[in-house]
């Protein structure tokens, strides 16, 4: 059994669902409750996302310019951005300026997930964007290679997301997370890099998605000095694995 799910980005396949907007599924049921696609939107048209009574959301914009409206709010898409609706609570429609991909990443609340996003969570809908994403220091690596939070963690449920970009020669190391599954996602301008796990590794290009479960020793390397590395990742705590204060 691969330690490592991955899609390649020609191997996503995209199907239209309206007008002018395309949806992918990548590797489902590689976790129980966790829904991962790929959207593209073309320019002049715009989407009615679904709605989920039960699945916490994000969207991460990573291409493309535009408007969200959510009720009676408009967000501007001028740049990477993240947004999280208000479960089923509101409709919102995604805008296209000129063409615009985005994942949407979901996971089903369960009884517990609903406990705890009573006790803790951000006000809905969250809008965040490029501009106001965190810097943090991770120990494995240089500072030189810049670590971006976007979704904290518990801020919605058991997801959270960040963005890593900068040169791929400096000091990496491998690390793991007992409680945390993880994707990867190749963004625009990224060179080539090797991502490793355990005795496996992969290469990704821009536009793959991959996956490793918790407990996987994991380390992202460059294919040769001077490489520029620019990935999202996703991560989603396995259910009885909470560390957060607010998980009661």
């Amino acid at each position: 059994m691969n330690i490592i799910t991955y899609v390649k980005k020609e191997d996503i396949n995209l199907v239209k669902i309206a007008e002018g907007v395309h949806q992918g599924e990548m590797l489902p049921e590689v976790m129980k409750g966790v829904y991962t696609s790929k959207f593209m939107v073309q320019a002049g048209t715009s989407a009615v996302p679904k709605r989920y009574s039960d699945r916490a959301v994000s969207l991460f914009i990573y291409k493309g310019t535009g408007a969200i409206i959510s009720g009676d709010k408009t967000f501007e898409i001028e740049e990477r951005c993240l947004f999280c609706p208000d479960f089923d609570n509101e409709i919102y429609t995604i805008e296209a300026d000129t063409d615009i991909e985005y994942l949407e990443l979901s996971q089903e609340m369960s009884e517990e997930d609903w406990k705890h996003h009573e006790m803790y969570h951000i006000v809905l809908p969250w809008f965040n964007t490029f501009s106001n994403w965190h810097l943090y220091i991770e120990g494995f690596r240089d500072s030189e290679l810049k670590s971006y939070a976007v979704l904290h963690q518990y801020y919605l449920s058991r997801m959270s997301l960040g963005e890593v970009k900068g040169p791929g020669e400096v000091r990496l190391e491998p690390h793991v997370h007992l409680e945390l599954y993880q994707w990867f996602y190749g963004l625009p301008g990224t060179d080539p890099f090797l991502f490793k796990a355990e005795n496996e590794q992969i290469e990704v290009r821009e536009g793959d998605w991959i996956c490793i479960p918790n407990q996987v020793p994991h380390i992202v390397s460059p294919m040769k000095a001077g490489d520029h590395i620019d990935y999202v990742w996703f991560e989603v705590v396995v259910p009885g694995k909470e560390i957060c204060p607010y998980y009661y």
